[in-house]
């Protein structure tokens, strides 16, 4: 029987034959090179998801203009002839393994990165000004993307030639073998400004009405089709919804669409959001606390309105999800981008029926790495832009590894080791596995981290020999029983030292449910991300009186936290909970009125329970212990108190390059 009849069956765009239903989302990668040709590590990126199974490969962002910047620093470019022959290498590694391969072709327009070329300017239609993070410096982002920018408007004859630059590298893509081209019309790109009410004002021929704002992107796609053929499949990408003040609403949306398909396109992949403002921002890629499917609606809207084949996206992270979405006719593929940088072999483990074995994407958006120049990564896929580097052969020398500790770090070191064919003993001492990833499971929103935790420990109970309640001592450590011990034995929060009338608690007692707060007034003191999900937690489901104070400055608050997707929007939901947040202000003295606090907001603040998050100290007696007597590695927080993007890839490295024990 078929795990998933209709992710599974074939599928076509145009002429183009797919092997399934499942896409790969366009995605920027950083991964080219700084002049934008194709790379070895862009080969194996691509290559690991074709050989993961996925039918179709659109690759992201390639630039066919970049007279007026680019969007990346390391941006894949198409625009000139002298990069056909990487591209057609790109496509043999991807349609040696079974995909098929597409070329999205973008000009930045307003999304262009200034700072990359001295003297480039942004271009759009119309002229504009906007500042991305509309806080400030409260936002945590680069300081660029604070800055006002302001976008010229182009004048007719730049736009033609625009125009033709898309024509010239969907050219360049077919020349290179690419089965399909992608415009991108999404985003706020110049494509998308043209099209959008937001940000095409123009009053001639290219703006005004809707056939106006409609133009360029016919012209544009008549250019192409004269260059590539009648039968040249070509897709055209959309955000269904820009969600901002001003921007493109579905009823319009769905007008564009008849409007596409009519004049000829082949299929219409649906996306949200657009990339000059914060807010818009967040529904490109929708974070944690966003539902699975966070826009697939729109899809299913577009789809009741054109004949052509729709392919969706937003946060599809479960393939059966996926498969109801298909069943149900919402979409006719569905694209993962997320999802296969986390787990590039989901189609393939979906469609076997080895869905426990998926390593779903936990929407922390690390991976937007690349907003900050840096080439992209994953928090819990190591691997990820690294897949040459780090391939996943078996070892040439088999080990005797001890894993002590099941936190995170523990078990993904105990994972890798074993997939590499070393023999893996791992100790908890706890009766469960899982260590301070069972506490960062509790709060609100965190449904995709507790998968995550499902599937470290599914796969490290068929993988290794896992010893629960079981404290293990330097004497069965030692004495030549392993050739390796990893120590990931993880930190722990001090006991509290602030006594008083008032009953103080470790916030990771809330968490864990060993404490729970008496009373309705409840302060939470402490500025890590464990502080303010407690606060949240005690607000919202708790439905707690909550004041947050913290002795740093406002920007300290949550400074962990990816900054657009994580940290701006939990202060968002902390001002929505009515939490008062007073920064730079510390508790003075304790009484049963309340807790009196000094510094920048000295006043006393009614309470019944005080809730602390002091930093977490790492426990490293064993590991001192251990020195000189076996071949010792310490990862995750017993090393250096981290996040878990470093507790994952402290673990991997240690499990990968155990045969030769560091």
């Amino acid at each position: 029987m078929i795990a998933f009849p209709h992710l599974s069956r074939p599928g076509r765009i145009g002429q183009m034959e797919l092997r399934n239903r499942v896409v790969m989302a366009p995605l920027g990668t950083n991964l080219a090179d700084v002049n934008g040709a194709v790379t070895e590590r862009l080969l194996e990126w691509h290559a690991e998801r074709a050989r993961g199974g996925a039918g179709l490969i659109i690759v992201g962002n390639a630039a066919a203009e970049t007279r007026f910047g680019r969007g990346l620093a390391c941006q894949l470019r198409a625009e000139n002839p002298k990069f056909t022959t990487g591209l057609h290498e790109l496509v043999e590694t991807v349609q040696a393994r079974g995909a098929r391969i597409a070329l999205q072709i973008n000009i930045q327009g307003g999304g262009v990165d200034v700072e990359l070329q001295p003297g480039v300017e942004a271009v759009g239609p119309s002229k504009k000004t906007y500042a991305f993070a509309q806080k400030g410096s409260e936002s945590g982002l680069p300081a660029r993307m604070q800055r006002v920018k302001e976008v010229r408007a182009l004048q007719a004859g730049e736009i033609q030639d625009l125009g033709k630059a898309f024509a010239r590298a969907s050219l360049i893509a077919k020349a290179a073998g690419f089965d399909a081209v992608e415009l991108h019309g999404a985003h706020g790109y110049l494509l998308a400004a043209f099209l959008s009410p937001f940000s095409n004002t123009r009053d001639d021929a290219y703006g005004g009405s809707f056939e106006g704002r409609f133009r360029f992107v016919q012209e544009v796609y008549e250019g192409v089709r004269n260059a590539v053929g009648p039968s040249y499949p070509i897709l055209f990408r959309l955000s269904g919804r820009e969600y901002l003040e001003g921007g493109r609403q579905m009823e319009e949306t769905l007008r564009i669409a008849r409007r596409l398909e009519e004049i000829g396109f082949d299929a219409l992949d649906v996306s949200a959001g657009i990339t000059m403002d914060a807010e818009a921002f967040t529904w490109l890629a929708p974070p944690a606390s966003f539902p699975q499917g966070a826009f697939l609606g729109d899809a299913a809207e577009i789809k009741r309105a054109v004949g052509i084949p729709v392919i969706g996206v937003g946060k599809i992270r479960d393939p059966r999800f996926a498969e109801k979405a298909l069943a149900e006719g919402q979409a006719d593929f569905v694209a993962l981008g997320r999802a296969l940088i986390a787990d590039p072999e989901w189609p393939n483990k979906a469609l076997a029926g080895r869905t426990r074995e998926i390593r779903r994407c936990i929407s922390c958006n690390r991976c937007w790495s690349i907003l900050y120049r840096l080439p992209i990564r994953c928090a819990i896929n190591a691997r990820a832009g690294r897949e040459r580097a780090l391939p996943m052969s078996p070892s040439l020398r088999r080990q005797r590894v001890a894993v002590v500790g099941g936190g995170p770090a523990g078990m993904e070191a105990a994972r890798v080791a074993a997939e590499r064919g070393h023999k893996v003993t791992l100790f908890e001492k706890e009766k469960y596995l899982g260590g301070q990833l069972r506490l960062a499971v509790v709060p609100p929103g965190k449904q995709d981290l507790a998968r995550f935790l499902a599937y470290l420990k599914n796969r490290v109970l068929e993988k290794a020999d896992v010893r629960l309640s079981h404290e293990a001592g330097i004497e069965e450590l030692s004495g030549g029983k392993f050739d390796l011990v990893v120590l990931a034995a993880g930190a722990s929060p001090p006991e509290p030292s602030r006594a008083g009338a008032l009953k103080a608690v470790k916030a990771w007692d809330i968490l864990s449910g060993r404490e729970n707060p008496v009373g309705d007034r409840v302060v939470v003191f402490g500025g890590s991300r464990v502080a303010c999900e407690t606060a949240e937690m005690l607000a919202g489901r708790k439905k707690k009186k909550v004041a947050l104070i913290h002795s740093g400055t406002p920007d300290d608050l949550g400074k962990e936290m990816e900054p657009l997707f994580e940290r701006r929007l939990m202060i968002r939901r902390l001002e929505k909970l009515s939490v008062p947040v007073f920064s730079q202000t510390s508790p003075v003295e304790i009484s049963e009125d309340g807790i009196r606090v000094g510094g920048a907001h000295p006043k006393v603040i009614p309470c019944d329970y005080l809730v602390i998050d002091d930093p977490p100290k790492p426990r490293k007696r064993l590991l001192e212990a251990l020195q000189g007597k076996v071949p010792v590695v310490a990862v995750g927080d017993c090393s250096v108190v981290g996040d878990l993007d470093r507790a994952i890839h402290s673990g991997f490295h240690a499990g990968y390059n155990a045969e030769s024990g560091s």
